[in-house]
């Protein structure tokens, strides 16, 4: 959103007299707020319409007609699809279910067979016999820890399970 304006204001900062500004209100300049009664300016925002005049300008100064605008969005239409065709892009749900499937492949291969791998691997080489379940409760805790992210956390975990956010609660437990 840029700076909210008044006509004379956005015509001082586009370089051009209020009877241009009206001309291209009326051909399509957006405005923000139409004032409405004798002395009810309209109000508008500068980055909408420099994105408006930079559309214009890409025209030429021509008005796009319903029917081109049509053929414009039916030949996008087209360019997706075959970029889609030649996997140049992907659906951000194909690409949701892709990475859900992974996660969940990861998730089993971490809670089922690493931990009992593991122990029979650790108990075969020191010759004592490990629990998995040893193995398997801090794998947990860090997926419950993952479970819970939050990008829009403001200070989010730093991934260590054993030491507390607060600095407070650490200077206690080390009391």
């Amino acid at each position: 959103m840029g700076k909210q304006v008044n006509k004379a204001e956005l015509g001082e900062i586009v370089g051009r007299d209020e009877r241009t500004l009206s001309r291209w209100q009326n051909a399509g300049m957006p405005v923000v707020e139409v004032g409405l009664g004798r002395g009810n300016e309209n109000v508008y925002d500068t980055a909408d319409v420099i994105e408006w005049l930079v559309q214009v300008a890409a025209l030429n100064g021509k008005r796009e007609t319903a029917r081109e605008r049509l053929d414009r969005i039916k030949g996008d239409r087209e360019e997706l699809a075959l970029a889609r065709e030649l996997e140049e892009v992907v659906l951000a749900e194909e690409l949701i279910e892709r990475f859900e499937a992974m996660i969940t492949a990861a998730k089993i291969e971490l809670l089922n067979t690493l931990p009992e791998n593991l122990a029979s691997e650790l108990s075969a080489r020191y010759g004592v016999e490990v629990d998995d379940q040893l193995i398997r409760d801090p794998i947990e805790a860090i997926l419950r820890e993952l479970a819970n992210y939050d990008p829009d956390d403001e200070d989010p975990s730093d991934g260590d399970l054993d030491e507390p956010d607060d600095p407070e609660a650490a200077e206690e437990d080390g009391d």
